[in-house]
């Protein structure tokens, strides 16, 4: 299950699952300090992973629920309960029994990972969890030198693209293409920096580090469900219309 429009239209008539919480995601560290986790013990999402070593999640990256995840989301990232629920609907697939998972469950294919990432391979080529900073390397070269930004992004999005058909990979369908959107834009809106403008250390430390920056975390702009489709919009538009 990915994050989809239809998606997002059945969380608004779904409870949230962090409703009647009042403790915070994780108990323990609050002052959120970073330590890098194991990475055996990590997934592919970046994000969360870096919620876990920020003390968000609880830092083993074991056993947590969607309750922890959505509050992890609204009090670590800022999203609306919309947002946060939306997001947190799309790991119901990996709840076991006992209504846990871990991160490394989020490598399960086809879940909220897919092939054609930015930064990891493809699940026929082996390894679809691991990073690989030569990929991290080139979307930081699509921005010329400046600050990621959806037109940035829009370039590095068909460039994959390019990369994927050269070597063969099997296409994705038009459904994934529009998943790869919204997660692609994705990392614009929560980063909710002006005009769109994403510091180069700042995505490198998320990706490299697993790390969310202190200019993210601080910042207390509601990220939506209408400001993710508005850079949805956007990051399609410089799809279609550029070079």
């Amino acid at each position: 299950m990915y994050l989809t429009l239809i998606s997002i239209v059945k969380s608004i008539f779904s409870s949230s699952h962090s409703k009647g919480v009042v403790a915070p995601a994780s108990e323990e560290n609050e002052d959120h300090v970073y330590i890098k986790g194991n990475p055996d013990d990590r997934g592919p999402c970046p994000g969360l992973n870096a919620l876990a070593n920020q003390g968000y999640l609880p830092r083993d990256g074991k056993n947590l629920t969607l309750a922890q995840v959505e509050t992890a989301l609204k009090n670590g990232l800022h999203m609306t309960p919309l947002l946060a629920t939306s997001l947190t609907n799309a790991l119901k697939p990996l709840l076991r029994k006992d209504k846990t998972f871990d991160l490394a469950d989020t490598r399960r294919h086809n879940v909220i990972e897919h092939d054609n990432s930015f930064t990891r391979h493809d699940l026929w080529q082996g390894d679809n969890y691991t990073f690989q900073p030569d990929m991290l390397a080139a979307i930081l070269d699509d921005a010329d030198g400046g600050p990621i930004t959806l037109k940035s992004l829009a370039k590095s999005f068909k460039r994959r693209d390019r990369e994927q058909k050269a070597i063969g990979a099997p296409k994705l369908p038009l459904k994934l293409w529009f998943v790869r959107v919204l997660n692609i834009a994705g990392s614009i809106n929560t980063a909710a920096l002006p005009k769109g403008r994403v510091p180069r250390e700042v995505f490198e430390q998320l990706f490299a580090e697993e790390r969310w920056a202190g200019v993210i975390l601080e910042n207390q702009k509601t990220r939506s469900v209408a400001t993710l489709l508005y850079n949805a919009v956007v990051l399609v538009w410089y799809v279609v219309t550029g070079p």
